[in-house]
């Protein structure tokens, strides 16, 4: 099949002047030293958080001219967590400046010390452990103190005259000698005027900005409203890798359940989300190889008088060799009524939705009327004609029935049928169901997990999966399958214990040889390992409780792969080894590996006591000795491959530090071969 491809313009409009559009750019050098500068209005001096000039890389890590963060009314050097940031702040001047009233504020970063100043007067100093080095895969963010996988956070309301970034520490009479719109002596690496009405770096060093949110530029100024407005000017690529993809922008908001459709060589992630208080919108993004992830935006929002949105899934419309439509459904809660409803679309990025007339309602024969009616999921007829249904659905207690199912021949009108009668399981949700190897697998969610159900033929019964019946459990659901060229895959979201919700990465869906569900690594992941890292090794010493710790501190922020192999103990009883992930001094999270490949993981002192259980996984299959393990992590949010089987996606209790440690009870050597990606 062969489908035109359109932009999509989300939220951000490129404004850079057609002068500097195709010039060549040098590129940022590596920032250590620097001085950051803004001359700005302030709109109100009760707002929180914002920033007028921040630099944030691939990593998330960011130096930032903030307002108002920790203590109300004034200036602070913004940083990833605080890491260079002064907690206690009593002793900053407050803010006394009107809206019509410009002040200057500068940064000045030399080494392990950073000054404050306002228009030119010294306002804050102090010292920090580490001092933040950028480079190449850094971007600007004007309005705005962070953006990434926690979405857009710190807007600032205002308007900034000027901005401007040093790659030196300038000193007291330097600053004082700065004024907008003049030069300077050293030159700035980048500047921000404005006065030509674009968002353009004059300097080159950047690309051109864009405006994004309510943004605009008036006046030689950048207006700022403080609710959805910034500039960014990013230099990385605008398909970034993402190790767990999450949305950035305002407008989508938080993400919930994502689904994937496969054309033409290009994978289109949709997400249901909420930007306020209920599930109001279906957002989305697309990618070349399933690793770097282009954000495209909200695609569908909630009709007006609907509650809530439901989830749903992307399929060919029966006719596309006719019609060349692709079709979505989703649901909307409209009083105490949750109903099916659908769009269409030539691209997958731009999707219209069908009238009222193709309304999906509950069938009375069989399900009940305020029950549950979400997330259609298709699979082709075996007859040919048109494709089967199955959904989340209250079927009447009689029938034995734990969903929907129902068949349609266009795709966009569909007739209920009864339900399949269903063993071993109560209520629930489906995620998704595939013919594979002439039996028909369903993952479906219940009791907040996702277990395997397998039936003969398209109608049921289905049945628990014999092995492996519990799929994923806690800290991740709904998952789904994906059909690709690569073989059929499968996709979840992952949640971090702070309630924000990722795209975890994809897995393969295989079979074994009796007939087992299992998902396992996808090699399409390899592209995550950008960066190889040496592993240091741990100080000698005897096995034992404690954690030895690695000689690094890795990038944990902004991701982590890390292999090697590791000795399953032979008996129940033996000492497990396993991983030691630091989240704070001396506290942790162990993945403690025993016999067979059952793992545990769990809170844990770094001195090997206090360890709480919080998962035990057993895949219910043979390993190697040693098995080969991969480990991913990036923040809190963490993945455990044996012999390239998903055992769990795990969340941390709070981020890693990107201190490890290995627990080794019976000899050194039980983790052994150990390699590292950033």
């Amino acid at each position: 099949m062969v489908c035109v491809v359109a932009a999509l313009a989300v939220a951000c409009l490129v404004t850079a002047s057609p002068s500097l559009a195709g010039a060549r750019r040098p590129g940022l050098r590596t920032l250590g030293d620097k001085t950051l500068v803004a001359w700005v209005y302030i709109a109100g001096l009760t707002q929180r958080g914002g920033s007028a000039l921040t630099l944030i890389d691939d990593g998330e890590r960011f130096d930032a001219i903030v307002f108002g963060e920790i203590a109300p009314g004034r200036w602070m050097a913004g940083s990833d967590f605080f890491r260079r940031t002064q907690r206690d702040q009593s002793a900053y001047p407050r803010e006394t400046a009107d809206a019509r009233t410009l002040v200057q504020i500068a940064i000045v970063y030399r080494g392990n010390r950073i000054a404050i100043f306002r228009n030119a007067q010294p306002y804050a100093a102090y010292t920090v452990a580490k001092p933040q080095v950028f480079r190449r895969d850094t971007s600007v963010l004007l309005g705005l103190r962070y953006v990434g996988h926690m979405g857009e956070i710190g807007f600032f309301a205002g308007s900034i005259e000027e901005a401007r970034i040093y790659d030196v520490a300038l000193d007291a009479s330097a600053i004082a000698a700065l004024k907008p719109n003049a030069p300077s002596d050293p030159r700035p690496i980048a500047q921000w005027t404005f006065e030509d009405r674009t968002a353009a770096d004059s300097m080159r060093t950047f690309p051109p900005g864009k405006l994004c949110g309510g943004a605009r530029i008036a006046d030689g100024k950048l207006h700022l409203d403080g609710r959805d407005a910034y500039m960014i000017s990013e230099t990385s690529s605008p398909a970034s890798p993402w190790m767990f993809y999450k949305a950035r922008s305002k407008q989508t908001g938080n993400m919930w359940d994502t689904w994937l459709f496969h054309h033409d060589g290009t994978h289109y992630l949709y997400y249901l989300a909420k930007r306020s208080g209920q599930w109001d919108n279906i957002s989305m993004a697309t990618s070349a190889d399933g690793v770097h992830w282009k954000e495209r935006g909200p695609i569908l929002h909630k009709a007006e008088g609907v509650t809530w949105m439901g989830t749903g899934s992307t399929w060919c419309s029966p006719r596309f060799e006719v019609d060349g439509k692709f079709q979505m459904n989703f649901s909307e809660w409209r009083g105490p009524r949750q109903t099916i409803f659908f769009a269409e679309s030539a691209d997958l990025l731009h999707w219209t939705r069908l009238g009222a007339e193709h309304e999906f309602k509950q069938d009375e024969r069989w399900y009940e009327k305020n029950g549950r009616w979400d997330c259609i999921w298709t699979i082709p007829r075996p007859d040919g004609k048109g494709l089967y249904g199955y959904w989340t659905a209250t079927p009447k207690a009689e029938t034995g029935g734990r969903f929907g199912f129902g068949t349609t021949q266009d795709g966009v009108h569909w007739e209920a049928l009864a339900p399949p009668k269903v063993h071993g399981v109560g209520g629930g949700e489906v995620g998704a169901i595939e013919k594979i190897g002439g039996r028909y697998y369903m993952m479906f969610g219940t009791g907040g997990i996702m277990v395997t159900l397998v039936a003969d033929k398209p109608e049921g019964p289905f049945h628990p999966a014999k092995r492996n019946f519990r799929l994923l459990s806690g800290h991740t659901y709904f998952s789904r399958f994906y059909r690709t060229p690569d073989g059929l895959l499968a996709n979840h979201h992952s949640i971090a214990r702070n309630g924000q919700v990722y795209f975890g990465t994809l897995k393969s869906a295989s079979l074994d040889g009796e007939g087992t569900l299992r998902l396992a690594w996808w090699q399409g992941n390899e592209k995550l390992k950008r960066e190889p890292v040496e592993v240091k090794a741990p100080e000698a010493g005897e096995g034992g409780a404690p954690a030895r710790m690695l000689g690094n501190e890795f990038d944990a922020d902004g991701g982590l792969v890390l292999e090697g192999a590791v000795s399953l103990p032979a008996g129940a009883a033996a000492e497990r080894p396993g991983l030691y992930l630091e989240c704070s001094t001396g506290r942790g999270a162990a993945i403690l590996m025993g016999r067979g490949g059952v793992c545990e993981m769990g809170p844990i002192s770094a001195d090997g006591s206090g360890f709480k259980r919080e998962k035990r996984v057993d895949r219910e299959t043979t390993f190697a000795t040693p098995a080969r393990f991969r480990l991913l992590l990036k923040g809190s949010l963490a993945e455990l491959y044996l012999d390239n089987v998903l055992i769990e996606c795990y969340s941390l209790p709070e981020p890693a530090t990107g201190r490890f440690g290995l627990f080794t009870p019976s000899t050194p050597g039980a983790i052994a071969g150990l390699r590292a990606w950033h």
